[in-house]
């Protein structure tokens, strides 16, 4: 009887989730954490219960007859993720083993109730920076053709991301989910998905757009992609094909040290316009430094955009990624004749007091490399730069545009908008997304142990984000920086 009031709460808690009400799945549940089995209810015959063994017996269409009595913990009818089942043309490969090169293959959608079937040519390669080095590798999908793929724009090229670190499997999501509600420009989408490559089960990933200038993405008038570029702030490894620089060299103390990278587009194909392009958004970004540098608010504010800016910032703050101090997968850009607009948002896996660089109280200027997980973290903080290592300067950066009296009015507004009216609908953006990938999750635990502990690791993310929320909302300087730090400058 235990087991039957347990299934009928558990339908209690997925009844909200009508997506699936058309293909709902039973998923069972065991005690000991590794256990965890699932079935299409479309292919399932009938359940009857013993009342007298307290078990339930599950007809297979295949005519078996399986039987769950004690060692249940218990089952839940209700959702399942999606399924993409890659298969490369050549059956053999068991890994994808490049970032540059492209395989070819055949993928097979299974929408499972969120969205149609469908079978279409495609190719897949990896990604990633720290990310390619783990055991479970991110992946790049490739389309001729534009496809839905879950996420609201049709487009051609998705990334899969593994989240190996995350043991939660919800920190992108949580950055992503915070940048829709405070309406953050050309914020990301995710959903959970379940992949596999060549029959070979690579675990639960989450399926979002690639950033860039694309329908997916940044999605600019044609006519303005034209004349626009994307830079990523980015301290990893410059790539052989990445178009790259060092900015702000103002003077050797008190330089930015900014390492920047050309996301989109591609340089012309001339070497001479590809030259002369190139030093003439150097120029750009350079004179905004400058103009950053000088701290006059009216000329920043006609050079970048404010609104961006904030929310941008706020995304970061509330999961206190400070990547943005390295900087790593800092994106901003700009249309010929425009502002500068910071975003789209991005890699939030190394965040969230995981082995943070910048400890509340620390000496200023130094690093640290040593778990601290606290949800009081400054965002902000910076390295000094006494070996001109190009590391560190963009928390200087920031600090100078977050200092100024229209930013810190703005933020206010729209985060007292945010806690006071829009709370509610993150967390249930929370709750639902944890409750739809709990049986991707379960079934990854069975072949990946650091993940078996789904529940409890998403209660501590969560309670660390409530934590966090509180600690900017109490703070005088809204979690962005610790007095006397900046000092300097």
């Amino acid at each position: 009887m235990n087991i039957i009031r347990k299934a009928l709460a558990s339908l209690l808690v997925v009844s909200g989730l009508v997506a699936h009400a058309q293909d709902p799945w039973l998923h069972i549940y065991y005690p000991d954490g590794n256990s965890y089995q699932t079935f299409d209810m479309s292919e399932v015959l009938d359940i009857t219960f013993d009342e007298t063994t307290g078990s339930m017996i599950v007809n297979t269409p295949e005519g078996n007859t399986v039987a769950y009595g004690s060692s249940m913990d218990f089952f839940r009818i209700g959702p399942n993720v999606a399924a993409l089942h890659i298969n490369t043309d050549d059956s053999s490969v068991t890994e994808i083993t490049s970032k540059t090169t492209y395989l070819d293959a055949t993928i097979n959608f299974f929408g499972r109730g969120w969205q149609d079937d469908f079978t279409q040519r495609v190719r897949i390669r990896g990604r990633g920076n720290s990310t390619w080095g783990y055991d479970k590798k991110p992946y790049r999908l490739k389309f001729d053709v534009k496809q839905r793929m879950l996420l609201p724009k049709k487009a051609k090229n998705f990334v899969l991301l593994a989240n190996y670190i995350d043991e939660s499997m919800m920190r992108n999501f949580v950055a992503f989910n915070f940048g829709q509600i405070i309406e953050m420009p050309w914020i990301n989408y995710a959903e959970p998905v379940d992949v596999y490559l060549n029959n070979i089960y690579k675990g639960s990933y989450m399926l979002t757009e690639k950033v860039g200038f694309n329908n997916g993405s940044v999605d600019l008038p044609a006519v303005d992609e034209a004349r626009s570029i994307m830079l990523e702030l980015d301290n990893n490894a410059v790539k052989s094909d990445e178009i790259y620089w060092e900015s702000g060299y103002f003077d050797s103390a008190n330089g930015y040290f900014l390492p920047v990278k050309v996301k989109d587009p591609d340089a012309p194909t001339d070497p001479t316009e590809a030259k002369n392009w190139q030093q003439k958004w150097r120029d750009d970004f350079d004179s905004f430094l400058s103009t950053v540098d000088g701290g006059n608010e009216s000329a920043i504010f006609q050079a970048c955009d404010i609104e961006s800016l904030v929310r941008y910032i706020m995304v970061f703050n509330i999961c206190c990624n400070q990547e943005i101090d390295h900087p790593k997968s800092v994106y901003i850009y700009k249309t010929e004749g425009g502002k500068w607009y910071f975003g789209p948002c991005w890699d939030f896996d190394w965040a969230f007091g995981y082995s943070p660089t910048y400890s509340k109280g620390q000496t200023p200027g130094s690093w640290n490399w040593e778990w601290y997980p606290t949800y009081e973290n400054p965002l902000l903080g910076f390295q000094t730069a006494s070996n001109g290592a190009n590391d560190g300067r963009a928390g200087v950066f920031f600090y100078k545009l977050c200092k100024t009296q229209a930013f810190q009015k703005r933020f206010k507004e729209v985060w007292d908008d945010f806690y006071n009216n829009r709370r509610e609908a993150f967390w249930q953006a929370f709750d639902a997304y944890a409750e739809s990938l709990r049986p991707s999750a379960n079934a990854q635990g069975l072949t990946r142990g650091q993940y078996k502990n789904f529940d409890t690791n998403v209660l501590t993310l969560r309670n660390w984000v409530e934590n966090r929320i509180e600690y900017i909302n109490s703070d005088p300087n809204k979690g962005l920086w610790e007095d006397g730090v900046f000092d300097k400058f």
